[in-house]
């Protein structure tokens, strides 16, 4: 059985992580032997320890010529077949490594690189890889557009995955979603799961929020599911500070921070609501198809390609307040109709985006690469 190695930065809870573990704890579907291959610790490390996926820790001590000879012995000694990198960053230490052994590189692009610098260094290695991998067809199509050189058949889409079995065992809703008094059952509840980066746009949420209460509509709770990220740490703190001057900190708009119980907020809310900038993919999107909930989402092209065009999801015009008040005022006016048509199309959502159809689609990649 072929070995692939998956490499990734630190084990820290994020969307690739959370795949990768996923893929781990399902090992049992693919036709191929994983181990992972780390920097740094997390708050998953454990759990990627209960998978039982043999783990190596490579930490980054001294200089870059010595991790990547300390990579290449270890996929020397550990007779690996493949690398799989899933940041930049890996995937060009990984290109160093692999040159010159029977190691096959494959990398997945799980996001765009703003600066010009990024873009050189992810062309470089779509040049050298066996594979890219990229999320969706939009992200791959944009890719290979603006990369010489690079054939369309050695750029793959490989839907992210995800293990929906944790959706679906039943679950006390937390703390904050208890229902405390009688007038809370006619409260629709909302919730976007995502952190507060700039891929992401819950800063026009807060606005047209504001802007469905001016409406008439404020029978509602909105939970942002999300931590305040270090590296943009103004994205979390405007919307705050906006929400508070505008009435709606605590009222109607509620910040979470990251939680580890995105399950269990799933089948306790009403709608689920997101707004992008330039996903590549929507992870919390499909989750929240998969869970049957309603879904609002902007039309961001990704968006339009998780949804079948709309077919599975609500959508409005991106950065549109008023369309956005418009489609949430009719969800919110028909949600037992929306519910329905939401829990209908879940089957094809699992079937599409499982994390089974994940592995094997991984498998048969691997397959063809050495």
């Amino acid at each position: 059985m072929m070995k692939v190695a998956y490499f990734i930065g630190s084990l820290n809870r994020g969307g690739t992580e959370t795949l990768v573990l996923d893929t781990f704890r399902k090992k049992g579907l693919a036709n191929y032997e994983p181990i992972l291959i780390y920097r740094n610790e997390g708050d998953l490390s454990e759990a990627y320890r209960a998978t039982g996926v043999p783990m190596f820790r490579i930490k980054p001590a001294g200089s870059t010529l010595g991790y990547i000879q300390s990579l290449r012995y270890l996929l020397k000694k550990e007779c690996v077949d493949i690398l799989h990198t899933q940041t930049l960053l890996n995937g060009l230490l990984g290109l160093f490594c692999t040159c010159g052994s029977k190691v096959k590189l494959i990398s997945t692009f799980h996001g765009f690189f703003p600066s010009f610098k990024d873009r050189v260094f992810a062309h470089f290695v779509m040049w050298f890889a066996r594979a890219s991998v990229f999320v969706s067809e939009y992200e791959r199509d944009w890719y290979v557009r603006r990369t010489l050189l690079v054939p369309k058949k050695r750029c793959h889409v490989v839907y992210n995955g995800i293990d929906f079995s944790k959706f679906d065992e039943p679950c006390e809703p937390p703390d904050f979603l208890k229902i405390t008094c009688p007038e809370d059952k006619e409260i629709v509840k909302m919730a976007m799961v995502g952190n507060f980066v700039s891929g992401r746009s819950q800063s026009f949420l807060c606005i047209a929020l504001k802007q469905l209460v001016d409406a008439g509509r404020s029978d509602f709770r909105f939970y942002f599911v999300g931590k305040r990220v270090a590296a943009e740490p103004y994205l979390y703190d405007d919307c705050v500070e906006y929400c508070r001057d505008a009435g709606l900190l605590d009222k109607q708009v509620f910040f979470l921070g990251g939680r580890g119980d995105v399950p269990a907020i799933l089948q306790h809310v009403d709608i689920f609501v997101y707004s992008s900038h330039n996903d590549t993919f929507g992870i919390a999107v499909v989750e929240a198809m998969a869970a049957g909930l309603p879904v609002v989402v902007n039309d961001w092209v990704v968006m339009r390609e998780i949804t079948d065009n709309g077919k599975l999801a609500v959508i409005y015009k991106t950065e549109d307040g008023d369309d956005f008040v418009a489609k949430m005022s009719e969800v919110m006016l028909n949600l037992k109709e929306h519910k329905q048509k939401a829990i209908d199309s879940a089957a094809s959502i699992r079937q599409r985006y499982s994390i089974a159809t994940h592995i094997r689609d991984l498998g048969e990649l691997y397959s063809n690469s050495v």
